[in-house]
């Protein structure tokens, strides 16, 4: 939805256990978002965030703490071609900040792919996590009835051959 709710502090479940996972969270949807935040950084356990962050919905502030909360990873959500005058300033602001792109495993986009898109504006926003060297992931919209080439678009993405076959024309034999 467009709005998300505190369902409770992080002191009303955890009791020092080295690892917390959300499920689901759109934490940044909440309003008061930041003082939860706060919480999961200074606990200092190992936090998992297992859905993908809203990217649009990321600021200065809110990249500034998720910089300090400890993860072997992040997922962020690309979701619409339309935003990409948004999110993709985001984005640099994001590896700006936090210098995850270090490790290209770190973070991960998921990007939503045919869902009123083009191959080719799909292929654009994959190729621009690659230059911040953040591994996107694309989820195909209505499967089932995808053109193939979505799968193989997948592929490639979801494989160590993405960052050693720089373009997609070229893991697909000059085609797509």
């Amino acid at each position: 939805g467009n709005r998300s709710y505190k369902v409770a502090d992080l002191s009303e479940f955890w009791r020092g256990q080295k690892k917390v996972v959300l499920c689901d969270p759109n934490i940044l949807a909440y309003q008061g978002h930041m003082e939860l935040l706060r919480q999961l950084a200074d606990s200092r356990a190992k936090v998992d965030f297992n859905q993908g962050l809203d990217v649009r919905l990321m600021n200065e502030q809110n990249i500034a703490i998720l910089k300090e909360i400890k993860m072997d990873k992040i997922h962020l959500a690309y979701d619409r071609y339309e935003d990409k005058n948004n999110i993709e300033p985001i984005m640099k602001k994001f590896k700006e900040i936090t210098g995850f792109d270090k490790d290209k495993g770190k973070v991960t986009v998921y990007i939503l792919v045919n869902f009123g898109t083009t191959i080719e504006q799909d292929i654009e926003r994959i190729q621009f996590c690659r230059s911040l060297n953040f591994s996107p992931y694309p989820m195909i919209y209505d499967r089932e009835h995808a053109d193939p080439i979505y799968k193989k678009l997948q592929r490639w993405c979801n494989n160590i051959i993405f960052w050693k076959t720089p373009t997609f024309e070229e893991y697909n034999g000059g085609r797509w």
